[in-house]
């Protein structure tokens, strides 16, 4: 049962396209969002996170019509612990890997698609009917459809975040301090595994099988001096919100934490195949600051165009992020064949090293009809990958209707479909998309639910 339970581990790591991690643009917990295929037309949440023009323009929740925010109704937490009830979930087959019932990808697909919210249609998730064949001259395993799950380039998870964002100021001039947390991880199979698992299937003796991995990770803070506000005047003055916005933010970045890890691993056949344990193979340079700071300077800009019922905008976040760490540590690990441990070995105690925030960006325009439709749509790339939007939502009296598509970071296309109603100061929305966050290359179909409040 130990050597199964392995070789299943073994082969879920390999499997895996550990899809990039979702950005905050591609996953909303209010359904009206969900419904037109994850686009934001109310000047909030993207637009303002990443244009910093958009904090001198009116929200349009402060609009009458605009919900000013919503509470999602998490449907699918209830149904997933009715289903997996917590004080039964030591015993959980789903979460055994003694158990025959265990299945490591339907896990993978839990932790890339939470069920916060129903699945109305789930995407078919490849059984344990994975062939093993398992003894001392042989190591045999077939994948069956999931071969087609291997990814032929570097596939990894990465994102730029921005825990927090205070200040204070006046006449459009803000003064306060920004946190960040960015991370990237890349995974490359080598040619030898990605032959085994998708062609040849038999492994052979005395040959290496392994994954190149080059993975970052940093966190800190940033004073910030910033700056949004009307540049140019539409021919509404003052009444109207028309206009050209102008928006910028000057950070000076300091590093408290950052590693990166840099090497194969993986393992090595014996001669037969499986007469011993395989071989563990380990053999890289793992970086870590000794202590903070990392320093550098950066900055956003932004623009926003309005004219009546239409606006236009751009932004860019962390332009030319470069951080310096004056006090690098530099180890090299690789397990020692003789004796069967871990090594590591400082190759450099005290070094200088650089890393880069990615920049990202966004471009929306939005147009508002006096028929009670609006049209919107956005580009964002918030690290990893391009994501896009394009929604429409009607509404006739209490009534909405909402739809949209998106292409996500695996370049898929996506849909989005839903509704709503509203009774005086509170409103119940429904929508509808299709997402790939999982293992499978079918889509699936989520139901998101939420109240919005006027």
């Amino acid at each position: 049962m130990r050597t199964g339970v392995v070789a299943v581990a073994l082969t879920l790591l390999v499997l895996a396209p550990l899809l990039p991690r979702r950005a905050s643009a591609q996953f909303s917990f209010d359904a009206r969002r969900v419904g037109m295929g994850g686009v934001s037309l109310s000047r909030d949440g993207n637009v303002r996170r990443y244009n910093p023009a958009y904090r001198a323009v009116k929200n349009k929740s402060h609009v009458a019509g605009t919900p000013r925010f919503a509470i999602p109704v998490p449907l699918g937490l209830i149904q997933f612990f009715k289903d997996h009830p917590i004080n039964k979930l030591s015993h959980d087959p789903m979460f055994s890997p003694d158990s025959a019932a265990f299945n490591p990808i339907a896990m993978m697909n839990l932790v890339l698609n939470p069920p916060i919210f129903l699945e109305v249609k789930k995407a078919p998730t490849p059984t344990n009917d994975v062939n093993f064949t398992l003894g001392r001259n042989q190591l045999v395993i077939d994948l069956g459809a999931s071969k087609v799950l291997i990814p032929e380039q570097d596939f990894g998870l990465g994102t730029t975040s921005r825990l927090l964002d205070a200040g204070f100021g006046a006449a459009g001039f803000n003064v306060g301090v920004m946190g960040f947390i960015q991370y990237d991880v890349t995974f490359n199979l080598d040619s030898t595994l990605r032959n085994f698992l998708t062609k040849d299937s038999t492994a052979l003796p005395n040959t290496a099988y392994f994954v190149n991995v080059d993975g970052t990770a940093q966190a800190g803070f940033a004073p910030t001096v910033s700056y949004a506000g009307r540049l140019v005047r539409g021919a509404g003055g003052d009444d109207t919100d028309d206009g050209i916005y102008v928006g910028g933010a000057l950070h000076y970045y300091f590093g408290a934490t950052y590693a990166r890890g840099v090497g194969p691993a993986g393992f090595t056949t014996g001669s037969p195949v499986l007469g011993s344990a395989p071989t563990p193979l380990l053999n890289g340079n793992f970086y870590t600051s000794r202590r903070p700071f990392g320093k550098g300077v950066g900055g956003d800009v932004g623009v926003v165009w309005i004219s009546g019922p239409f606006e236009v905008g751009a932004g860019a976040n962390d332009i030319g992020a470069e951080l310096t760490w004056d006090h690098t540590k530099i180890q090299h690990f690789f397990y020692n064949t003789t004796t069967k441990q871990i090594v590591d070995t400082v190759l450099v105690a005290d070094t200088t090293s650089k890393t880069k925030l990615p920049i990202t960006y966004i471009a929306n325009a939005a147009l508002q009809m006096g028929t009670g439709t609006t049209v919107g749509g956005d580009v964002i790339n918030s690290g990893r990958g391009t994501v896009i939007h394009v929604g429409v939502e009607q509404r006739t009296g209490p009534f909405a209707i909402r739809g949209g598509v998106s292409r996500d970071q695996r370049k898929k296309m996506q849909f989005g479909f839903g509704g709503g109603v509203r009774l005086g100061p509170i409103g119940l929305d429904v929508g509808f998309w299709t997402h790939s966050n999982s293992l499978s290359t079918q889509r699936a179909i989520t139901m998101a639910t939420s109240i919005s409040f006027y």
